[in-house]
């Protein structure tokens, strides 16, 4: 059985910012960049807490809330928008746009950007939608449930080329998850405690899984599992190269 490399939530790079009012860890520091991902962020608001105005140009962002929620404004909509638990922000910067968000107290998020092949990215007018909760539902198929936000009949696309997200409930038994070989699948467990090709990950512990055909999962207590696919390989330069 393949053997995974596993990052669990102390060994993954560790941030408080805004006097500590929110906080980050980030599970692809440390490691180099594979595919079109340039960065993941796993947000916590131990407080409400802003990020100021900033700008982006070029990627395209989305982020994902799991608890509470945020507030935003962005130059592409000149307008602030709530965004609340279960939703997703798709930010397609193109030519460049600002931003401003404001997490409320108790607000878990992640945010992830990819090189949707950034030069051409460039000349593109910005983009800014967002999902709320309605949008997205649980589904089940065979003995898994399943929230699909990116790819197969979710209704989020990305430039980002060979995007899947998916969320997982997996109850107890032993599961087999079948991958794509042409694909990496990063793999984040937002719940619970499960073993993955035999190896145990915790809560918030972060792996990939690359040339194989599937994973097996053992569970003892339904876990909570982020699942997001990407091309092993593009056929641009990428900004990060």
């Amino acid at each position: 059985m393949k053997k995974l490399k596993i990052k669990n939530r102390e060994n993954q790079h560790s941030v408080s910012i805004f006097g500590g009012r929110l906080h980050e860890n980030k599970p692809l520091d440390g490691e180099p960049l594979y595919s079109n991902l340039i960065y993941w962020a796993h947000v916590e608001a131990p407080h409400e807490g802003e990020f100021p105005m900033h700008p982006h140009e070029g990627i395209e962002i989305l982020t994902f809330i799991f608890e509470g929620g945020l507030e935003h404004f962005d130059t592409a909509t000149n307008v602030w928008t709530p965004l609340l638990e279960g939703g997703v922000q798709h930010i397609q910067a193109g030519s460049g746009l600002q931003h401003s968000e404001k997490y409320k107290k108790g607000s878990r998020a992640f945010q992830i950007w990819f090189d949707p092949d950034f030069n051409k990215a460039l000349s593109k007018n910005p983009f800014y939608k967002d999902y709320q909760a309605s949008s997205f539902q649980w589904i089940q198929e065979q003995d898994l449930e399943k929230m699909i936000y990116v790819g197969e009949d979710g209704p989020i696309v990305t430039d980002a080329v060979g995007i899947t997200a998916i969320r997982y409930k997996i109850p107890p038994g032993i599961h087999t998850i079948p991958l794509n070989e042409k694909s990496i699948y990063s793999i984040y467990l937002l719940d619970g405690e499960l073993k993955i090709q035999n190896q145990l990950m915790t809560k918030d512990a972060f792996t990939k899984a690359e040339n194989m055909e599937s994973i097996t999962l053992e569970v003892s207590e339904t876990a909570d599992m982020f699942i997001l696919e990407s091309p092993a390989s593009v056929n641009y330069k990428r900004v990060f190269d």
